[in-house]
């Protein structure tokens, strides 16, 4: 993605990855992964995405407004976005977030839609 000039189009915040980049000494991990997980993080910050590397993504300046279409994959968050923010996200696993950040666009489906945002009993 990134040789062919892929970019996402739309403020991207990553979520943490297997290597702790800013204290690489706190956690080990085997030398044959630590070099696929810094290609996978450099090459997420090429695309455009901010280096967040966090699973709490509305702590930060990139918190979405009540109503906005996001698509995050953090479970922890899709719940804080559509219950305590009001934003609309299903749980999209990975790399098809990326697709969304990438095209700026997200599936209508879901809880993206209006109709699907309230519980309903059946009898």
């Amino acid at each position: 993605l990134v040789e062919g000039g892929g970019r996402v189009q739309v403020p991207t915040t990553l979520n943490g990855g297997s290597f702790d980049l800013i204290h690489p000494g706190r956690v080990k991990i085997p030398a044959a992964e630590e070099a696929p997980a810094r290609r996978l993080m450099q090459a997420h910050l090429e695309l455009g995405c901010q280096a967040t590397f966090t699973c709490a993504p509305y702590q930060t300046r990139f918190r979405p407004k009540f109503g906005q279409q996001i698509a995050w994959g953090e479970s922890n968050a899709i719940v804080f976005a559509n219950s305590v923010i009001g934003a609309r996200t299903n749980r999209y696993g990975d790399f098809i977030d990326l697709c969304c950040a990438m095209t700026g666009r997200a599936p209508a489906w879901g809880l993206h839609l209006s109709e699907n945002r309230r519980g309903r009993s059946e009898e």
